[in-house]
């Protein structure tokens, strides 16, 4: 399988941000790098990955994610990978106008893509529940089967972020086969 290349949909790499109550606070840790001669934010999500799945530090260093894949493959070799994305949450938008946002940019970005809404996900920690949405993009063959959940956390500190967290692959059974460990990972999270 030739190597991953994640294309975020622009609107995902929008920060946006509101203020919420919740009653649980995520694990958010803050980092900064220098990238292109200047410091940037990034934001990184405590997580645990779920069983018999790893982080890839090598492939989240280099894409700027958190990267997980099955135990004993790596980013350019499994057939279906979990990434973290997570953005600061500015103003007062909701989830709903991040979602609706990201997708548009999606879809304008890539205009054969389908999005079917799938039941949401709980949280165990009492954060808002995931929205998950199912992805097909024919012209994205690395990408071409998706599954995208969008929610909202708090770190310590009071800080509102967005976390988007998909599972993507080239083939539909492997996708299919990994919704377990992914909606098991959203539950954790």
């Amino acid at each position: 399988m030739p190597p991953f290349r994640i294309v975020l949909a622009a609107g995902l790499l929008v920060a946006s941000v509101a203020v919420t109550s919740t009653p649980a606070q995520a694990e958010i840790a803050k980092l900064m790098t220098v990238c292109a001669g200047q410091l940037c934010p990034s934001f990184t999500l405590k997580l645990t990955p779920p069983k018999n799945w790893v982080e890839d530090a090598e492939a989240s260093k280099a894409q700027r994610l958190q990267v997980m894949v099955p135990r004993g493959k790596t980013f350019s070799t499994a057939d279906a990978v979990m990434y973290v994305k997570v953005s600061v949450r500015r103003d007062t938008q909701e989830l709903a106008d991040f979602v609706r946002v990201s997708q548009e940019r999606w879809r304008e970005a890539v205009r054969d893509t389908k999005i079917v809404k799938q039941p949401d996900v709980e949280r165990a920690n009492g954060q808002v529940a995931f929205q998950v949405y199912r992805y097909e993009n024919p012209s994205r063959p690395q990408q071409r089967f998706e599954a995208v959940s969008f929610s909202v956390d708090r770190d310590k500190d009071g800080n509102n972020f967005f976390v988007m967290v998909a599972l993507t692959g080239m083939q539909k059974k492997p996708i299919d086969q990994a919704m377990k460990p992914y909606q098991a990972f959203l539950r954790a999270h």
